[in-house]
């Protein structure tokens, strides 16, 4: 299979249609340059597994970040078919991946994990590559990261393509009344067993969690040179969960790059009040609720999601307001 196949039908193809698609969490996939990458020592001591791969051109370089406890590799079906157009960068951090110690990166040499931290790793991967701006697309906590950019290096940031990310840790703000959905998970839950219907039963909020499957060969256990600390990765992971992020109106006021905040409509991992606040609170940001999706809307409809990326990423920006 070709990468513009990979890319747009990939994950499509394993889809089992006795479950509702946004139940469904497709294993992540290998990228085009056959997963090649090398590591970037900071000056913290923390290692960071990165890879860049795809054509230099007149577009803006893309910064892949991956989700929370997660690899490079969930993001293969947006990896291979930008890199047939523009260079790509992915960072694993030290959680499993996106962040440090996720995926490749050990998580070795700290204790705690914190967004910020994430960011200041980001920028230390720029600098080492001397790019000078990227566009960022993120996923989840990689999403958070992107905006935590946008927040404290706008001018290192073009455009920020937000997928699955929330503002505030506990997801209680701006309230469980949200105008748009108020089930128990905070967002649609469907299934076969309610024939397809959503009840309101005023939700206490959720906690963000990832899934594994077990037939996923892109883990934490068999990518991290260290896998004994995979456990202790993702345990330091859900305590960063339970106090961050803890974002208002005025930090996000700080973003002045364009942004969409895009989730899936079926996302039970992130309420939909975070991302009807995020698109609210900053400045002129476009917000996209994608079909019969959920938290990886990026793998279980790569073909609708790529294009929505490709589209905001080609978007020509006069000022913070887009012209066609």
């Amino acid at each position: 299979m070709n990468g513009l196949a990979a890319a747009t039908t990939g994950a499509s193809i394993n889809y089992n249609s006795s479950l509702p698609r946004w139940e469904w969490w497709p294993d992540a996939g290998p990228l085009d340059n056959g997963d090649r990458g090398q590591y970037l020592n900071l000056s913290s001591g923390v290692d960071i597994w990165y890879t860049t791969f795809g054509q230099k051109s007149n577009h803006t370089p893309v910064l892949l970040l991956h989700g929370g406890t997660g690899n490079s590799n969930q993001m293969y079906l947006q990896a291979n078919i930008l890199a047939r157009s523009r260079q790509v960068i992915l960072q694993e951090y030290a959680q499993e991946s996106i962040t440090r110690g996720e995926g490749r990166s050990p998580y070795a040499n700290f204790d705690k994990f914190h967004y910020d931290d994430f960011t200041h790793d980001a920028i230390a991967l720029l600098d080492h590559l001397n790019i000078s701006r990227v566009a960022v697309v993120g996923w989840s906590d990689g999403a958070i990261v992107g905006l935590d950019l946008a927040m404290n290096y706008s001018s290192r940031v073009e455009r920020v393509f937000a997928h699955g990310a929330n503002l505030q840790a506990n997801m209680s703000r701006p309230g469980l009344k949200d105008p748009i959905i108020n089930s128990d998970s905070g967002s649609l839950d469907a299934d076969f067993a309610s024939n397809g219907t959503t009840y309101s039963v005023n939700g206490d909020g959720l906690t963000k969690r990832s899934k594994k499957r077990a037939t996923d060969v892109y883990t934490c256990a068999s990518l991290s040179p260290l896998p004994q600390n995979c456990s202790a990765m993702e345990a330091g992971v859900s305590l960063m969960w339970s106090t961050e992020p803890s974002w208002g109106p005025e930090a996000l006021a700080k973003i002045n790059c364009p942004v969409w905040v895009v989730d899936g409509d079926h996302d039970t991992s992130v309420e939909r009040n975070q991302a009807d606040a995020l698109a609210a609170w900053i400045p002129f940001a476009g917000q996209l609720i994608l079909p019969q999706v959920g938290h990886p809307a990026l793998l279980e409809d790569s073909k609708f999601f790529n294009f929505a990326m490709e589209y905001f990423l080609d978007m020509k920006y006069d000022g913070v307001l887009p012209y066609y």
